[in-house]
């Protein structure tokens, strides 16, 4: 397939009309006409803008590949992703950045800049349990969906390059376009359903799919801080032993009154 004709189907499967798809990329919609059409070929600002768009390399642009091919190589890390991290000068050690819920909604278009990430609060995290190659990062999580971890908790978290390992009904950090920074379970759903599966430990809440396209970065949960104690699981046990305990009591009066 020719570079007129992928323009064209790679509008048609995002739904989009040629007039909508010229205003997104600053184009007349005469001249995405005439691309479509092999009347006239794109610079090469223009396809750069056009592969980032769909989110597709260049190569993948102008080339072609299949949409298994193209979620493979997403999901496998084999497509170039933007990770910025803060680093100490002093050691030349990575440090934990810190990601409260008040900069979830800018995280999802700060990631990538290195200054936005510099900008965050971050730590040296020296706990030998960690593995040190790793790149960690502290997400605050709002909501009560992952009950008993409280609303408020910060979430820690080391970044997951390929993203096949990741499921096991195990908890992930997923930053996604739609619902941005999330704390859930995966399942991993690409063999049988190409998506993943995120799930709340609060059955309340249901559990909804999520494509590898719209995938940003995923993170694996490891560790968890939290300022409100939980409630004991035996509390509630304690009050209904001393109810028992009374009633037993009573009921020893009582018996001793009849003989």
């Amino acid at each position: 397939m020719d570079l007129a004709h992928r323009i064209k189907d790679l509008r048609k499967a995002a739904g989009l009309t040629q007039q909508a798809l010229a205003d997104g990329l600053g184009l007349k919609r005469s001249a995405l006409g005439a691309y479509e059409e092999g009347r006239a070929e794109p610079k090469l600002a223009t396809l750069v803008a056009m592969a980032r768009y769909f989110g597709l390399t260049l190569d993948a642009l102008v080339h072609g590949e299949s949409d298994l091919e193209r979620q493979q190589r997403r999901v496998t890390g084999g497509e170039l992703r933007i990770l910025s991290v803060p680093v100490d000068r002093s050691e030349g050690r990575e440090r934990v950045a810190i990601v409260p819920v008040r900069a979830s909604a800018g995280y999802l278009s700060g990631y990538g800049d290195p200054e936005y990430v510099e900008g965050l609060a971050h730590f040296n995290l020296p706990v030998r349990e960690l593995a040190q190659e790793a790149t960690y990062r502290m997400f605050q999580i709002e909501g009560e969906s992952m009950l008993p971890i409280p609303d408020g908790s910060y979430v820690l978290a080391h970044y997951e390059e390929d993203w096949t390992r990741a499921g096991g009904m195990r908890p992930y950090i997923v930053v996604t376009r739609e619902h941005g920074v999330v704390f859930k379970r995966v399942e991993n759903r690409l063999d049988t359903h190409g998506d993943y599966l995120l799930i709340s430990d609060n059955p309340d809440y249901e559990p909804y799919r999520v494509e590898p396209r719209d995938v940003v970065e995923m993170w694996r949960a490891r560790a968890y801080l939290a300022f409100d104690w939980p409630t004991p699981a035996f509390a509630g046990m304690e009050r209904i032993q001393s109810t028992l305990d009374h009633v037993r009591e009573e009921l020893r009066v009582i018996q001793r009154k009849l003989d």
